[in-house]
């Protein structure tokens, strides 16, 4: 999914983490595959300036939806899905995120907590427990940290047996766009680099901390490269990403990137209201 790793959909407000007041509110999110049909994939919910909830669909039908409740600051303090009964908290500390934690059946099985150096999240370190399995197959766990470095470390997991796993993302920055995102784990390490920004705007800038260089960059990059190191394991993959715009916006993001000798295009698009 492309946008869990250069567009995540995370909030954190343009001048307050925890408040999303953007100039324009994103409606529908839809995904296309290479060789496949344009599918709904997400479907915002507004109250004025208040994100209330956010359905999510597979195969063009509803699957679940999450839903948002603040505080009387009006940051978000807890999301929740009625259907599957997870949720996440959020606590601050001097109206920054201190901690995102993700319950399971009233179990704490994921827990996010944050550094900061010159007002920039700087690091994050997430704590993943394997005793749980979830029916999503996304949802607000791919906008706090990406599916494909959550996958990776659940498989790490599952082959070592672990019944823990601790993950340090730590995050360096150019000017107000990420240069490089480095996610460390036992025997893991990726290095993703982020280049060639434009002067548009980023549409979830100062959104959700997490994840992919968007959550943190004022403007939209243009290629992204990783590299992986796993025990005697390596590979580097460089993905090119194309905008289409309608003013500042981007209405449409198209990502490219061969795998030995397939090529692989990937294209989201976003409707504001």
């Amino acid at each position: 999914m492309l946008l869990s790793v250069a567009l995540c959909l995370l909030f954190v407000g343009c001048e307050k983490e925890g408040i999303y007041n953007p100039s324009k509110k994103i409606r529908r999110i839809y995904e296309q595959p290479q060789s496949s049909m344009k599918q709904l994939s997400q479907e915002w919910t507004w109250d004025k300036n208040l994100l209330t909830k956010v359905d999510y669909y597979y195969g063009n039908q509803l699957s679940y939806t999450e839903n948002y409740k603040y505080d009387d600051k009006k940051r978000i303090i807890k999301v929740e899905d009625y259907k599957y009964g997870d949720y996440y908290t959020v606590t601050y500390n001097d109206n920054v995120y201190s901690k995102v934690e993700y319950f399971w059946d009233n179990k704490l099985v994921e827990s996010y907590s944050f550094s900061y150096e010159n007002k920039k999240v700087s690091r994050i370190v997430c704590i993943f427990f394997n005793d749980y399995k979830s029916g999503k197959s996304n949802g607000f766990i791919s906008q706090i940290i990406p599916m494909n470095i959550i996958e990776k470390i659940k498989g790490n997991m599952q082959k070592a047996g672990a019944s823990t796993s601790t993950v340090t993302l730590n995050i360096k920055y150019d000017g107000n766009n990420v240069s490089e995102i480095e996610t460390m784990e036992d025997g893991f390490v990726e290095r993703t680099s982020f280049e060639n920004y434009d002067s548009k705007t980023n549409p979830f800038y100062s959104s959700f901390p997490l994840a992919g260089a968007s959550v943190f960059s004022k403007n939209n990059p243009g290629k992204t490269i990783s590299r992986l190191v796993y025990e005697d394991e390596s590979y580097m993959l460089a993905t090119d990403l194309d905008y289409t715009y309608d003013g500042n916006f981007p209405i449409e993001i198209v990502e490219k990137y061969t795998i030995g000798t397939i090529n692989f295009r990937n294209t989201t698009f976003i409707e504001y209201k």
